[in-house]
This record gives C-alpha cells, structure tokens and sequence, in this order.
C-alpha cells in the first residue's frame, strides 16, 4: 500500500465527491449569497460541520495514507480557525 494507493493498488487522490463534500460546497456558495446575517452564519456553520464530518470519516476510514492524512490535516485547520 502505498501513500497515495489502497490496499488493492488502485490510486485514492481523486474518487468522486461523496455527499459531506457535496454539502459542504453547496452550503458554503448559499453562505456567500445569503442576504441575512443570521442566515449567512447558520449556513457557514452548516457548511463547516459537513467539512468536519468528510474529514472525520476520511481520518478513520480513508483508503490511502494520503486521504487520512487529508482528514487530519483538515481536521487541524477547522480547530485552529476557530
């Protein structure tokens, strides 16, 4: 297994999008053309938890070394922001 390969050899960098991913760009673009304040926060918020939730499941079930370091590092970067 290699850093950017799974068990089977079969390269993991680009697989396509799964649905926190989805989430979190859908989201996040409804953030930035959200008129209300509150609605633009509630909407971040949401956006920022479907990150937290991709790089959760990719720290504990990615399949390369490269996807989990993924997730931990994005992980990091979410605790430091806040």
């Amino acid at each position: 297994m290699g850093f950017i390969r799974n068990e089977f050899g079969e390269q993991t960098i680009a697989k396509p999008p799964n649905a926190p991913i989805i989430g979190w760009a859908l989201l996040g673009a409804a953030s930035m053309m959200a008129l209300e304040e509150k609605n633009r926060e509630a909407l971040s918020a949401a956006s920022k938890a479907c990150l937290m939730v991709w790089a959760a499941l990719e720290l504990a079930n990615g399949d390369s070394v490269f996807r989990t370091a993924m997730g931990g590092i994005t992980l990091g970067w979410l605790a430091r922001r806040e």
